[in-house]
């Protein structure tokens, strides 16, 4: 991992953009956040960098839902979901969590607080199942396997005379 904004910026091409706004055009965030502005925009977060801003504590960096929308229209390749995401380690890194949602089991950044808002939004009694707030994907995959090998019926047994067997 990269160890400054600077770092990520060129491994990301942060430098060829050419400042169409097709990313912008692109970006669903439009139609998400109430709040979507153009300092939150893709565009907006990489003239902010590239004028050497100093971006961890923008808040536009959890904003990002990492569709990659914005990579597969960029005309010069911009790699701009890869920037958020080194950004946002770095972030992290520095102690800069407020705006995350942890995994309880693995302790992993899963999910930025505002992208949970929006879905606890769309929900019709704006409740958000606990397992979707406390584990990450991985780790809701995994709690998932445990519940179903749980309910087999006489998996109980059979893992009992594989041990005894050894």
């Amino acid at each position: 991992m990269a160890d400054t904004i600077s770092e990520i910026a060129s491994q990301c091409d942060l430098f060829l953009c050419v400042e169409c706004g097709k990313c912008v055009a692109a970006c669903p965030m439009t139609e998400i956040f109430k709040d979507f502005s153009y300092e939150i925009s893709p565009r907006g977060m990489i003239e902010k960098t590239l004028t050497d801003l100093y971006i961890l504590t923008d808040i536009g960096i959890w904003f990002c839902l990492t569709c990659d929308v914005c990579t597969e229209i960029c005309p010069a390749g911009v790699r701009y979901r890869d920037f958020v995401e080194g950004v946002r380690q770095l972030a992290l890194r520095d102690g800069l969590t407020e705006h995350g949602l942890f995994c309880q089991r693995c302790g992993g950044f899963f999910l930025p607080r505002h992208t949970l808002e929006y879905i606890s939004e769309q929900l019709e009694d704006g409740t958000v199942p606990d397992e979707y707030l406390t584990f990450c994907p991985r780790c809701r995959k995994y709690d998932f396997g445990e519940k179903v090998k749980e309910a087999i019926p006489g998996r109980r047994k059979v893992l009992l005379k594989r041990v005894v067997n050894l």
